[in-house]
């Protein structure tokens, strides 16, 4: 799959490219390096268990770093719903944990797919540099 063909997957799949390669200054190779990163940084399985647990520190701060992340790539559709799961948690903490475990697997749904086209795109690319 060729870098133009793969930046329309990504747009379909809910990354805003264009917003996200501007901030990487018009270096899209750059764009791509970091955003192959991305499921390493979104642990969902952290986060579920910060939330099970009740661990504030550990919960905000697993959420918080999702959102950043996402939102300076571009994954609009992710970082909506890290920015759904702050507000919420600084509302009622956990409190509501019900609503944040929805809003968590929320999150993680839409992760799903973008985690999904990386992967192929990942396996694509290593078999043409063999």
């Amino acid at each position: 799959m060729n870098q133009s063909v793969f930046l329309e997957k990504l747009n379909a799949v809910g990354v805003n490219t264009e917003k996200a390669i501007a901030r990487f200054m018009g270096n899209t190779d750059l764009f791509l390096r970091f955003i192959q990163r991305l499921p390493e940084s979104m642990n969902f399985v952290k986060m579920h268990e910060a939330l099970e647990q009740e661990d504030e520190e550990s919960f905000y701060m697993q959420v918080h770093t999702l959102k950043g992340t996402a939102g300076n790539l571009g994954v609009e559709n992710v970082c909506e719903c890290a920015q759904a799961l702050l507000v919420e948690f600084r509302a009622s903490q956990f409190k509501n944990s019900k609503k944040l475990s929805e809003l968590l697997k929320e999150a993680e749904t839409e992760s799903e797919k973008l985690s999904e086209l990386l992967a192929a795109y990942a396996s694509e690319e290593k078999g043409e540099n063999v």
